[in-house]
């Protein structure tokens, strides 16, 4: 009897497990799919591709930044789950297939959506400037881009809690910020404003210094 219990029970854990697992991949890889479906039928992608300058402000990036929240929040559920199952158990396969599909999914639509647009403005830019004036700037460009697809991919996959409270900087090290600009360490800070505050005692004294020695000195005389 106990051993026809504990296999029941396991029978049915296995159940709702493959049933979690579903509602994840319905809600985050299938969802993905049919965002980059809708996105191509209402644009024609990637038939027609879109001009460099109105592709941030398109539906590649609003469509996708409108159900990044959600997808996050969804895998973040199945990424701690496999972190508490542990490597070593069989249940955490199904959730490590699952991730898997979820990042390969994103990629492949991300890749879709995007080739065709950036091969087209790359022909443009080498049509009109030449192969020097192409690399110079489509290294602009690209760069540009690889730094929006970052950001929207951490918003998909990244981990909310270390976005949200990163480790203090060490010392010597730079961070950057939000805008992308470079960000010295606390302790580097702290020394920095030690080394100002005392040049600026430094400079009083010898101001100080100077009006005393000015003071004590003899009026000269006109010749």
């Amino acid at each position: 009897a106990a051993a026809s219990g504990g296999a029941e029970y396991f029978r049915r854990a296995c159940a709702l497990q493959d049933a979690a697992l579903e509602l994840l991949r319905v809600a985050v890889a299938d969802r993905i799919s049919v965002i980059s479906t809708q996105i191509q039928d209402a644009l024609n992608l990637p038939k027609v591709p879109l001009k460099a300058d109105k592709l941030e402000a398109s539906l590649v990036y609003t469509r996708f930044h409108g159900i990044s929240k959600r997808s996050n929040k969804l895998i973040t559920i199945a990424r701690r789950r496999l972190d508490a199952l542990g490597d070593g158990s069989v249940a955490a396969v199904g959730y490590e297939d699952l991730l898997t599909l979820c990042r390969n999914t994103y990629c492949g639509a991300r890749e879709v959506l995007l080739t065709s647009t950036v091969r087209n403005h790359m022909d443009i830019l080498k049509e009109r400037h030449g192969l020097v004036g192409m690399t110079r700037l489509a290294s602009v460009f690209l760069i540009r881009l690889c730094t929006v697809e970052t950001a929207l991919y951490l918003d998909f996959f990244g981990d909310p809690d270390k976005r949200r409270h990163p480790r203090k900087a060490l010392k010597g090290s730079v961070q950057t910020n939000d805008e992308g600009k470079s960000e010295e360490g606390d302790e580097d800070k702290e020394e920095r404003n030690q080394e100002a505050a005392a040049t600026r005692r430094q400079q009083h004294n010898n101001t100080n210094n100077n009006n005393t020695n000015d003071d004590a000195s003899p009026p000269s005389r006109l010749s």
